[in-house]
């Protein structure tokens, strides 16, 4: 089954009228190439073209993407922005093209750039009616990243503020997406160890993943595991060791899934309890670790 998006292999499916369930990546990056030549050819007697070219390019640049070619999703992208220059009501669209080219050059590195696409997509999307609240939070929060990593951080917890407040209030507390936005300015603040605010929006994002998966989660092991760094910096050992315990028995639930995060807490919580010269715990984490086959 192909990388691609569910949105965009339907999308595509619409665009050529049959089904691609079962189609590759390099199926699909052929039928996308046909798709967008199909197109170009047509612009050349048929100015209505423009736009099935610029969609063609758009779903072309968004599997690009998907399939890490960042350089060539910039290009399919920067040519659907610029067939749209003259447009009129295309705002959506030149919102969605825009943030396709921000995470692009995001994801290859190019963050000045990635910065100026994310600030036009933001300002284009806010433009609409309706809003849509949540594309604009997850841009604004990705902006956020952007800014932590330049130690402007001001405008990052801004942005990272601007996320959360606009998903809570749009999805409310207890979903999915408001929960990552509490545990991100939860390690934002954390990192500037601001550990207070950091244990807030930690506990918070707590209940929401409580409520939504459980305790046995590896999402919810997550929060746990971030909660326990919080506690031991603050001084409070003993929830923190809680904390810990807590962590990896929800990402054990799920080791293929979590192995990596799960390494991380252990070791983490072995340098806590190494520190205390428990070396009863420490040996006993050790033997956990090792049945669940890591060192």
């Amino acid at each position: 089954m192909s990388t691609i998006s569910k949105s965009s292999l339907a999308k595509l499916e619409k665009l050529l009228g049959k089904s691609l369930e079962d189609a590759s990546d390099e199926d699909l990056r052929g039928l996308a190439d046909e798709l967008v030549e199909k197109a170009r050819a047509g612009l050349e007697t048929d100015l209505l073209s423009k736009g099935d070219l610029v969609e063609g390019l758009e779903l072309r640049g968004q599997l690009h993407r998907y399939l890490g070619d960042f350089e060539k999703a910039r290009d399919d992208y920067a040519e659907a922005l610029a067939l749209l220059e003259d447009a009129r009501d295309v705002d959506e669209v030149v919102g969605r093209i825009c943030a396709g080219l921000a995470v692009s050059y995001d994801l290859n590195g190019e963050s000045f750039k990635a910065k100026s696409y994310y600030k036009g997509a933001i300002k284009t999307l806010r433009g609409l009616d309706p809003v849509p609240v949540v594309d604009v939070a997850d841009l604004n929060n990705n902006l956020a990243f952007i800014y932590e990593a330049e130690e402007k951080y001001d405008k990052a917890e801004t942005c990272f503020l601007d996320s959360l407040k606009s998903c809570y209030e749009e999805l409310g507390p207890n979903h999915r997406e408001t929960a990552v936005f509490y545990n991100n300015l939860g390690s934002f603040y954390f990192k500037l160890e601001h550990d207070e605010q950091a244990g807030k929006m930690h506990e918070e994002a707590l209940k929401a993943r409580v409520n939504l998966f459980g305790e046995s989660h590896i999402e919810t092991a997550q929060s746990y595991a971030n909660l326990a760094l919080v506690s031991v910096r603050s001084g409070e050992v003993a929830e923190g060791l809680a904390h810990f315990e807590r962590a990896l028995a929800g990402f054990e639930t799920d080791l293929d899934a979590s192995g990596y995060d799960y390494e991380i807490v252990a070791a983490n919580y072995r340098d806590v309890l190494e520190s205390m010269k428990d070396k009863k715990a420490v040996k006993a984490l050790n033997r956990r670790l090792a049945e669940n086959g890591f060192s």
